[in-house]
């Protein structure tokens, strides 16, 4: 919502907040759905041409029904205690960042930015954010890659001293590059595509138009970031899974560990194994994920925004 008023320094981070909250209580009501998409997207990250412990996933939903009869319910809710410890600050960094370089970068009102200026301040953004939750995607990947049914799946704290004690703290930092990369693409399709959309809202819109734009452009800026990011998604998932392979039992890691690991390398693998297409392995379950969680976070964020105006 557009305003000449200045807003507190705190007011992205707590609406961002907020907004992440409210998102996080929509995925909590719908584990079955929400959750399991981010473990389908990263199992089907880690399949294709030549792979021995890929699943071979044909859809969304066959993995969905694979992944449940191999490992149970639990098994599609795999590496979610690492991601809620990193959602709520992640979103309150992202939009605090995207603030203060969009501040940098256009000196007039954030909803009137053009899109250059969106688009570099929204990368800074993602770059900024991806520094500081990596160790946590490393965790993530590691633990959502595990095909083990019941007490036999590791635990995070597992997870993270085997890490650390067969590779340093480095190894919480795997694939560092290709996530400061996803980030960035992520982030400058993100912002760039919800304000540009709310350009198109008709000015002296009623409350309930503008949450209808919010939820629209959210929609759109999560699809858009979903394309823009996903080839080095799952770029990201092939190296960070790598510092699985810590855990002898981790046989997807062991893999891994055995092939290329810089990101021109995979991605290279990648194309000559599956073409183009596997740079958008996981697609549609991303884009399940994202879009609806980016119209309401988006949607919640604004609103909160003019309440603190």
């Amino acid at each position: 919502m557009a305003t000449s008023t200045r807003r507190p320094a705190y007011a992205s981070f707590v609406a961002a907040g907020v907004a992440a909250t409210a998102e996080n209580s929509h995925r909590l009501s719908q584990l079955l759905v929400m959750q399991p998409l981010d473990v389908v997207k990263t199992r089907m990250h880690l399949q294709g041409d030549g792979i021995k412990t890929g699943d071979n996933f044909q859809g969304t939903l066959a993995a969905m029904r694979g992944i449940q009869r191999a490992e149970g319910l639990p098994g599609l809710w795999r590496g979610f205690v690492p991601g809620l410890c990193v959602v709520i600050p992640r979103r309150g960094f992202k939009f605090v960042f995207y603030d203060a370089f969009i501040s940098i970068l256009w000196k007039g009102e954030k909803q009137k930015a053009p899109f250059q200026h969106s688009l570099v301040a929204g990368g800074l953004a993602g770059a900024s954010e991806a520094c500081i939750i990596t160790p946590l995607e490393c965790l993530k990947i590691g633990m959502q890659s595990e095909k083990a049914a019941g007490s036999a799946a590791t635990g995070m704290a597992t997870f993270a001293m085997a890490m650390v004690r067969t590779g340093g703290v480095a190894s919480l930092y795997a694939g560092l590059g290709a996530t400061v990369a996803k980030h960035t693409a992520h982030s400058c399709f993100y912002f760039a595509a919800f304000h540009e959309t709310k350009k198109f809202a008709p000015k002296g819109s009623s409350r309930f138009q503008q949450i209808c734009w919010d939820l629209l452009s959210g929609f759109i800026a999560g699809c858009a970031a979903a394309t823009a990011n996903n080839p080095f998604d799952v770029v990201k998932t092939r190296q960070q899974v790598v510092a699985a392979s810590a855990l002898s039992s981790h046989a997807a890691g062991q893999e891994f560990a055995t092939g290329p690991t810089s990101i021109g390398a995979v991605a290279l693998g990648l194309i000559r194994q599956d073409g183009l297409s596997g740079l958008y392995k996981g697609y549609v379950a991303k884009v399940a994920r994202l879009g609806p969680g980016s119209a309401l976070i988006f949607c919640v964020y604004e609103q909160v925004m003019s309440l603190l105006s």
